[in-house]
């Protein structure tokens, strides 16, 4: 069973509103679509909207990664394949950096 929060949500997407995370804000387009109704709806659920929203970013987002790094997405050509496997690589070159120095730090303050 939907929540309130889902249904409107979906409500929203029926109407043709898009709505965005941005931080601790929600954007919603377009503006001559919103009703003040809308908005104080939205304004009741606004947290529990931008985790949603957020939670179906990140999961979206972790998905396609899973895609890349299997060889499953065809969504780019070889040249966006090797640009995304160079950033992937500064990416995890970048973690393990973070966590050494994270582990000097710990360290250093012991």
């Amino acid at each position: 069973m939907k929540s309130t929060t889902q249904r409107l949500i979906q409500d929203c997407a029926k109407r043709g509103v898009t709505l965005e995370p941005h931080g601790n804000m929600l954007l919603v387009t377009p503006e001559e679509s919103v009703t003040p109704e809308l908005v104080e709806q939205l304004r009741q659920h606004k947290s529990e909207i931008l985790t949603i929203l957020e939670s179906k970013r990140r999961m979206a987002a972790q998905n396609l990664v899973k895609q890349i790094l299997c060889g499953e997405w065809t969504g780019c050509n070889e040249q966006m394949g090797n640009r995304l496997s160079s950033q992937l690589l500064k990416l995890k070159k970048t973690a393990t950096r973070d966590r050494a120095l994270v582990k000097l730090a710990q360290e250093v303050t012991k």
